[in-house]
């Protein structure tokens, strides 16, 4: 009996293979953001936070703020 239940599985997988359609290029439903422009923003981002840090650096050890009387 488990012999045959074992054929009949075999030839609904096999049909079963055969009917199935590859996956559409184009998804419906959401999709995932392109992710692959955040990288220019963020080291934009980066680097004007590190010339603002250096910028602030730069004026308060010439005393550009009267902080050091």
């Amino acid at each position: 009996m488990a012999k045959n239940d074992n054929n009949s599985e075999k030839k609904y997988m096999k049909e079963n293979k055969e009917t199935m359609q590859p996956s559409p290029e184009q998804k419906d439903g959401i999709e995932e953001p392109n992710v692959k422009e955040y990288g220019k923003v963020q080291g934009g981002l980066v680097a004007f936070v590190i010339l603002v840090i250096i910028i602030i650096i730069v004026l308060v050890s010439t005393d550009m703020f009267g902080l050091l009387n």
